[in-house]
């Protein structure tokens, strides 16, 4: 009877080692996907999904997750599941596409600066990226302070990093007096000055609303502010230069550009590029120009230089061909019933990749 006990449980082991050897495997996909949060109930294409089967309807069937992969497509993200009949490996799979909370490695820094000479200094300070923005500040002896420069890093090695000294005109006020005063050895060089205030650029609500989450530790000054200056001042597609003006007048340090999948985090007063890193939120076919704002229609002053005009329709043409509209035409042929202006994700993301030299 032990005899025959022994061979039964010999045989089932084998039987399930056998089984799991010959666990049959498949490979199914998602390619340009716009829409992470409906991904796990879309239909898959490839392997034993077939084009009818979504991720959730493999579970059903008795199939288990071994990997994802996931990577950025052409417009979307592309998906890829290998499945396995045999649960081999458990993967919790339940938060895979969160946006996972990103602290901004951008602290003030506060040191002396040394070597004064024209317009520069340096600072015992190394490692830092070139484009890094800071103010210089002067302490008077009865602890009175006043900003008497602007300043940017120009050099930088492990050891110490040569700034750059401007005019600080942050504070541009012509009925007051400005100080003629410079900057010398000794002054105080804050870098960094400002970089926990910022702007959010995104081409929708979801992703303005998800990068809000994903950096909570910086103050964002809501678009429709924004939004609102570029309505007053006839300007629906906002140059560098306005950009630039607008966040300096807000004290604002830092600007997110949200592009497809990327956030690229633009220091203010140089646009020099501090950091990019990806991040997930549903993308829609058609996306908000200038940028996600509540404010409607924004629209170019009908009397402005007909230069402007066809400055815009000769971008247009880069990339939407010899199109023979007006402006206007282009710019409102989506435009839907609650007056808000929508255009088509390539003009979005073709045209802060341009301001941002990123083509």
């Amino acid at each position: 009877m032990k005899l025959l006990s022994k061979t039964i449980i010999t045989v089932f082991t084998a039987t399930l080692l056998a089984q799991g050897l010959n666990a049959a495997t498949t490979l199914c996909y998602k390619n340009d996907w716009k829409s992470p949060s409906t991904i796990e109930t879309a239909e898959l294409d490839g392997g034993e999904c077939k084009g009818i089967y979504s991720y959730q309807d493999m579970l059903k069937k008795g199939w288990h997750l071994k990997d994802i992969k996931i990577s950025k497509g052409e417009e979307g993200l592309n998906y890829s599941y290998v499945l396995s009949d045999k649960e081999l490996i458990k993967v919790d799979n339940s938060t895979f596409m969160d946006n996972k909370y990103t602290k901004l490695d951008y602290k003030p820094m506060v040191i002396r600066i040394q070597n004064v000479k024209d317009e520069s200094a340096t600072i015992n300070i190394g490692n830092l990226r070139v484009g890094q923005s800071a103010i210089i500040q002067h302490n008077y002896p009865n602890s009175k302070s006043l900003i008497v420069a602007n300043a940017y890093v120009s050099e930088s090695n492990s050891s110490f990093s040569t700034l750059k000294i401007l005019p600080f005109l942050d504070l541009k006020q012509n009925a007051l007096p400005t100080s003629n005063r410079k900057a010398v050895d000794g002054d105080i060089a804050i870098v960094n000055y400002l970089y926990d205030s910022s702007l959010i650029i995104a081409p929708s609500q979801d992703a303005f609303s998800a990068t809000r989450a994903k950096y909570k530790d910086n103050n964002f000054l809501h678009s429709d502010i924004f939004g609102a200056k570029l309505k007053i001042e006839h300007e629906p597609l906002p140059s560098k230069e306005t950009i630039q003006e607008f966040a300096i007048a807000q004290n604002i340090g830092t600007i997110f550009f949200i592009i497809k999948n990327k956030v690229y985090i633009i220091d203010t007063k140089t646009f020099a590029l501090l950091e990019t890193d990806t991040i997930s939120y549903n993308f829609i076919e058609d996306e908000r120009m200038p940028f996600y704002t509540r404010v409607e229609k924004i629209e170019t002053n009908p009397f402005d230089s007909i230069l402007n005009f066809k400055s815009w329709l000769s971008y247009i043409d880069s990339f939407l061909g010899n199109d023979k509209r007006s402006e206007e035409e282009i710019l409102l042929e989506d435009e839907v019933a609650a007056g808000e202006l929508t255009v088509k994700g390539d003009i979005y993301n073709n045209y802060y990749q341009t301001l941002l030299g990123l083509k």
